[in-house]
């Protein structure tokens, strides 16, 4: 009799439970008893530390995106043009711009001063006082970035102050806040499940509290051990606050990066008549059977996982080496249940997959001869069409008409075409079959460039689309493989004039990155769409409606080709030990990037 999986479970849970219970349930209650008022003191004392991590990354935040604005040449900028503080221009000037980048920090304050410290603009929701700024700004003035906290009469802020340069000097300020207040205190209490209080020169500027009364007491004691001059800067005090009907552990501290002797603190506070009676609660209906029922679970859970475990894991094994071309890695499952049916299940799914994985590499291996074979047949009567062709057009085989003449030059365009068709067709079977041998000469890039460039041209005609390039001072000589890059190039040049409407622009460029050989073809095209960006490297797959399939000698705009093109840019990237990489925003454009390492060369001798 075959024993389920489900009684398999029973059986090694039941046990380990019924054991366990009775020694359990005194621990838990001595546990519970013992820590409740250390766990709650903990609870504070992270919820301060959540607290401080949260102001220290709002501090953060505004230094960096300070440290960002000063630095844009739009804002500085701003602040190089002449004029007195008092110009109204200059200020309305200061202003839209300070404006523009508010919209970005979304700050209360955003202030910027020349420098003198005199303020040109304020455009944030809120508006400083000269006394507690002056000081910021000075020291920022004197050449470093200031963060601290900025005490005004009826609110506080963390504030950042960046100066100003331009030509290496200062020329301003930047003071940017945020306020300490209710909004905060909402999102620490949704951080830290505590009550939160900010207190500044004895008034409370936010809170969480909904108790006027408890608001009040909260207030109070803070004001006393401000007096008594209790330091709060460090670990804190914790006390007891009563007020509206409980008590509440509450944690004291001053606010970070503030000055002691103004007065800024943050309060933390926990009911503890609520933590007490959720846990007395816990005690009498749980304490039993949830927390023994949990613990055990998870003990036994343990176990019932190690045996359940082990054989999936096998299969997980199998399946990971299955997709690395293991079809053979021995399952070892032989148990008589819902695992070993799905063993057995899997290891005949798996010799199929392996039958079928390798009918079709034959289909595979067979489709790359077919088109080697015939790619190369076919140019053997293409060479004799364009001999005769040759001749005709030279008048050797009889005079001919102009319209005769026209006929042999289409025809002549129509051969180049077909050509072509056969080269890709033989070097994406080499491809594919990882049979592309590369010959590497020491070649001018700029020349590759200029190469590839030129035969697109020729074959853009019709088109009006800018076609430019161009190459950075020094990229001389390089040992690659000259033909197969201009092809790759031509292939890439190629699609961005057929996919860019008549009046846009295609780039070519050539440059040296370090020790690698970039060449970039960047559109203002119809773009790519995303999901298509992850098929361009499919031979044959194309962008476009396959049903409206037509192609064009002259690259057309939006004419099909045959799907080769960036695969074989990619293989010919790809045999230099290089890489291809495409970006595109539908609408806006495509960059197509190939990088291949940069072997030696010899730098082409400037001409006298």
């Amino acid at each position: 009799m075959r024993l389920r999986l489900r009684w398999k479970i029973m059986t090694f849970t039941v046990l380990p439970l019924v054991t366990l219970a009775i020694s359990t349930l005194w621990i838990v209650n001595w546990s519970i008893t013992r820590h409740v008022q250390q766990g709650i003191q903990d609870d504070l004392r992270r919820a301060s530390a959540v607290l401080e991590n949260v102001l220290a990354a709002r501090a953060q935040s505004l230094a960096i995106g300070g440290q960002m604005t000063v630095r844009d040449p739009k804002f500085f900028s701003v602040l190089t043009i002449p004029g007195s503080h008092r110009d109204p221009q200059l200020r309305a000037t200061v202003s839209g711009v300070a404006r523009d980048f508010n919209a970005i920090t979304q700050a209360d304050l955003f202030e910027v001063t020349d420098a003198a410290g005199r303020v040109l603009a304020t455009v944030g929701r809120d508006v400083s006082v000269a006394g507690g700024r002056d000081a910021l700004v000075r020291e920022a003035l004197s050449g470093r970035p200031v963060s601290g906290i900025l005490v005004e009469p009826d609110a506080h802020y963390q504030v950042s102050v960046a100066p100003v340069f331009a030509g290496g000097r200062p020329v301003g300020a930047l003071l940017v806040g945020v306020r300490i207040g209710s909004d905060l205190a909402d999102r620490l209490r949704q951080l830290t499940r505590s009550e939160v209080t900010f207190v500044s020169r004895s008034a409370i500027t936010g809170s969480t509290l909904e108790s006027g009364e408890v608001r009040d007491r909260v207030l109070a004691a803070v004001v006393r051990l401000d007096r008594r001059g209790v330091s709060l800067a460090r670990s804190g005090t914790i006390l007891e606050v009563r007020g509206g009907g409980q008590q509440h552990l509450t944690l004291v501290r001053s606010l970070p990066r503030s000055d002691p002797r103004q007065g800024q603190f943050y309060v933390m506070q926990r009911a503890l008549d609520a933590e007490t009676a959720f846990l007395r609660e816990i005690k009498a209906v749980l304490l039993g059977v949830g927390v023994v029922a949990v613990f055990v679970a998870l003990l036994a859970g343990l176990m019932i996982a190690e045996r359940i475990t082990a054989p999936v894991q096998r299969l997980v094994r199998g399946a990971e080496e299955m997709e690395r071309g293991n079809y053979d890695f021995p399952l070892g499952a032989h148990a008589h249940d819902e695992i070993g049916e799905l063993a057995t299940r899997f290891d005949d799914m798996r010799r199929r997959q392996r039958d079928y994985v390798h009918s079709l590499r034959e289909v595979a291996r067979v489709k790359s001869e077919f088109i080697s074979v015939a790619s190369h047949e076919l140019r053997t009567p293409i060479s004799v069409i364009r001999g005769f062709h040759e001749l005709m057009l030279l008048g050797k085989l009889g005079s001919i008409t102009p319209k005769q003449k026209e006929a042999l030059e289409a025809t002549e365009r129509s051969v180049g075409t077909l050509m072509r068709i056969a080269q890709d067709a033989t070097q994406m079977a080499e491809i594919d079959g990882n049979h592309l041998t590369i010959q590497r000469t020491e070649r001018d890039v700029a020349g590759i460039v200029d190469q590839a460039v030129a035969e697109v041209r020729g074959r853009a005609v019709g088109r009006r689309v800018a076609l430019a390039w161009t190459t950075s001072p020094g990229l001389g000589l390089a040992h690659v493989d000259g033909p197969s890059l201009v092809r790759a190039l031509v292939h890439l040049v190629s699609n961005a004039v057929r996919f860019t409407p008549d009046g846009g622009r295609v780039e070519v460029s050539a440059s040296r990155a370090r020790d690698r050989l970039v060449f970039s073809v960047t559109d203002t095209g119809v773009g790519i769409e995303p999901e298509h960006q992850r098929r361009l490297a499919e031979q044959g797959f194309a962008v476009g409606d396959s049903l409206q399939h037509h192609s064009s000698n002259t690259l057309e705009f939006k004419s099909a080709g045959l799907g080769l093109g960036i695969p074989i840019a990619r293989g010919i990237a790809e045999a230099h030990g290089g890489r291809l990489l495409i970006e595109s925003q539908l609408g806006s454009g495509t960059t197509v990037t190939l990088s291949i390492p940069a072997e030696p060369g010899a730098q082409l001798e400037e001409a006298a």
